[in-house]
């Protein structure tokens, strides 16, 4: 067998054990949904045979409560299980440029696969909640004091890095991960101290936001950049908006002065 014959055989297998992973993270994802599940339904059998006896309208409403409290018991199960499987699997992301079928590929999709999860199911609906905040920490996350998260778009959080007191707006994806031309590339961000991410703004990989800034709504911070302390950024991509503002003064105090 010639290299070229060998390197096909290689490709087959790895897209083969591609297509075998997703399965795989499919039958993951059911039985962990199934687990988180058990204490739930298990809570709300047992309260309706402890009411068995009574008045239709009680057990209604007594289940009506059980759903509730129970749904809480299945999220907080939830984001246990979720990172005890990361942990048990061994799904853990560094930085660097993989191939889409090689095996760090495929433990940053079952990482990611627990966030999606957990978000979906349970925090999506609980966002600047405790449980959010304990649940990124868990899977590695730098979160800092006082940081408020209203959105479900973090991925790759054992390479984010956020600060004290930053408020990231709904909508918001914050990710650490691009597709390169068949390549996947992983690379931290870190978001400093008292910063504010507007509403469906876009954060790139390999991105640091200095402290104090402001980013404007529907912002898109493309892949690597740097953004200085104390500033006021926006638009697509992202600019200085103080200097753009100071240079129309500017351009329109020089208008004037030729007239």
């Amino acid at each position: 067998m010639n290299d070229k014959e060998k390197k096909q055989e290689k490709a087959k297998w790895e897209a083969t054990r591609f297509e075998l992973w997703i399965l795989f993270l499919h039958v993951l994802a059911v039985s962990v949904l199934g687990l988180s599940l058990f204490p739930m339904i298990f809570l709300l059998v047992g309260v309706w045979k402890i009411l068995a006896g009574h008045a239709l309208w009680l057990k209604v409403l007594a289940f009506s409560f059980s759903i509730s409290f129970g749904y809480f018991i299945f999220g907080t199960t939830l984001i246990l299980l979720c990172v005890f499987t990361k942990n048990l699997f061994g799904f853990k992301i560094a930085p660097g440029l993989y191939t889409i079928h090689s095996k760090e590929a495929l433990h940053w999709m079952g990482y990611n696969s627990m966030i999606l999860l957990a978000n979906s199911a349970f925090l999506d609906v609980l966002r600047l909640s405790p449980f959010q905040t304990l649940f990124y920490r868990s899977m590695g996350a730098k979160v800092g004091n006082g940081v408020n998260i209203n959105t479900g778009g973090l991925a790759d959080l054992s390479m984010l890095e956020i600060g004290d007191n930053v408020l990231i707006g709904g909508g918001v994806a914050l990710i650490c991960h691009a597709s390169e031309r068949g390549f996947l590339r992983l690379a931290p961000t870190k978001i400093g101290n008292n910063v504010s991410i507007g509403l469906s703004s876009v954060i790139m990989p390999d991105c640091e936001i200095g402290d104090g800034v402001s980013i404007a709504p529907c912002s898109f911070v493309p892949k690597g950049s740097k953004i200085p302390a104390r500033g006021i950024w926006g638009g697509n991509p992202v600019k200085d908006l103080r200097a753009e503002r100071r240079e129309a003064r500017e351009s329109a105090a020089a208008g004037k002065s030729q007239e």
